[in-house]
C-alpha cells in the first residue's frame, strides 16, 4: 500500500519542483524583457534628442572599501567612545575619586 502512496507523493514533488523552475525562468525572462524595454527607450529618447547613446557603467573602484573603513577613524571626534556616547556624555575626570591601594593580604585577614 505505501509504494503507490510513495509514487502519487513522487510525482506531486516532481510536478511542483517543474512548476517551481517554470515560474523562475519565467520571472529571469521578465526582467530581461523590462530591461531590453528600458534600454531600448532610453536610446530612442537619445536619438530623438540628438545626444549620443550612452552605456550603463558601472565602475568599481577595488580601493573604495580600503579606503572606507581605513579613514573610518578620522569621521569620529577626538573624545569619542566606541558605542555612540560622545566626550558631552562621558565621565568628568573631577567626579573620579582616588582610592587607597590596600595589600591583598590585609583583606584577606578580616
Amino acid at each position: 500500500m505505501s509504494d503507490p502512496i510513495a509514487a502519487v507523493v513522487r510525482l506531486v514533488l516532481r510536478v511542483v519542483l517543474l512548476l517551481m523552475a517554470l515560474v523562475f525562468i519565467a520571472s529571469l525572462l521578465l526582467a530581461a524583457v523590462l530591461l531590453l524595454a528600458v534600454w531600448g527607450v532610453r536610446r530612442l529618447w537619445a536619438r530623438l534628442t540628438g545626444r549620443p547613446v550612452s552605456p550603463w557603467v558601472f565602475r568599481v573602484d577595488p580601493r573604495a572599501q580600503w579606503n572606507r573603513f581605513y579613514h573610518a577613524a578620522d569621521r569620529w571626534p577626538r573624545g569619542s567612545t566606541r558605542f555612540g556616547q560622545d566626550a558631552h556624555t562621558q565621565r568628568k575626570p573631577q567626579d573620579v575619586q582616588d582610592v587607597e591601594v590596600k595589600d591583598p593580604k590585609d583583606s584577606a585577614d578580616h
